[in-house]
């Protein structure tokens, strides 16, 4: 029987004690009479009575076929009771994902519709107003909505509104603090008003709650990366930098960063006298398609002479 490992995180928020109660009373139902106990979550870990939550720090377990899908079906249906938040699921063989499922509440609860509708107005940038108008009332509705704060918080910060966004992202930690989105939001805001160190921290935060088969995972790395060369921890800058050119992950989103990140890193290595590094480094920056925040290609090949020379 083929063994899998099994990557689980997330959190949902059921909003009433009638609505917690059921699901409660399901799961454990299901679990027993459906299942067999075939279950990799046991309810008695997962479920906060006073939070009236599901919480799900992130969870890495051994998993054959069978237990991956009993789980994923009784989650399936727990996710049905639910007024917010988002699970995900992670299936790993020798290290490779071979299957992800994103678990969020697609009801006709008003809430629900209210923040699906602003969500897909937040990335079109004639319609930040209407969309900040809907997160504010998703959060006037439900105030333990840490999405609907999370996304409120990327739109003031678009805006440049960075009060707000700080105060719209702390609050989506406080209620969430396993969402890595949140953190990496109030890095960048962090960043804008040069608290640096604040920023780092925050991105930090996003590595632990998330994995390396998330683009978010390496954005942070590189955002931590950058943090770590403006505080001075060059040490610190080039393990992250080096972790992000040598991510196994491949993700088309980030290649985007590869010439500068592997510019930035050549640089360092070549500072600690590790030349032979900075020559590898500087050669695939040449190599990394074009990126208008790297430095231009003669500056690139002018310090790998160097490196050469050297």
């Amino acid at each position: 029987m083929s063994e899998y490992k099994v990557i689980i995180a997330g959190q949902l928020e059921f909003g009433s004690r009638r609505a917690f109660s059921q699901v409660m009373e399901q799961y454990a139902h299901r679990m027993e009479n459906y299942y067999k106990n075939d279950i990799l979550l046991k309810p008695e870990t997962i479920f906060k009575e006073e939070e009236l939550t599901l919480d799900v720090p992130r969870t890495v377990l051994p998993s054959t076929e069978r237990l991956w899908l009993n789980t994923l079906n009784l989650l399936e249906r727990v996710v049905t009771f639910s007024i917010a938040g988002s699970l995900n699921l992670w299936r790993l063989d020798a290290g490779v994902m071979i299957d992800h499922h994103q678990l969020e509440p697609k009801s006709d609860r008003t809430t629900v519709q209210l923040f699906n509708h602003g969500r897909e107005l937040v990335d079109q940038r004639d319609n930040e107003q209407e969309a900040l108008k809907l997160m504010t009332k998703v959060v006037s509705r439900f105030e333990r909505h840490a999405q609907a704060y999370e996304r409120r918080g990327f739109i003031n910060y678009r805006l440049g509104n960075d009060k707000d966004a700080l105060y719209d992202y702390s609050k989506s930690i406080s209620i969430n603090p396993l969402m890595p989105e949140s953190y990496y939001g109030r890095g960048l805001v962090n960043l804008r008003l040069n608290d640096v160190p604040a920023a780092a921290a925050d991105f930090e935060a996003v590595t632990k709650n998330s994995i390396p088969h998330q683009s978010i995972y390496w954005m942070a790395q590189v955002a931590l990366g950058d943090a770590y060369l403006q505080l001075g921890q060059l040490t610190d800058a080039m393990r992250a930098y080096g972790m992000f050119t040598k991510r196994k992950q491949r993700i088309a989103s980030l290649d985007r960063y590869d010439r500068r990140v592997a510019f930035q890193l050549g640089e360092l290595y070549l500072r600690a006298g590790r030349k032979s590094d900075a020559i590898v480094a500087l050669e695939r920056a040449l190599a990394s398609p074009p990126d208008h925040k790297a430095p231009e290609e003669t500056t690139i090949r002018n310090l790998l002479d160097t490196a050469r020379s050297a």
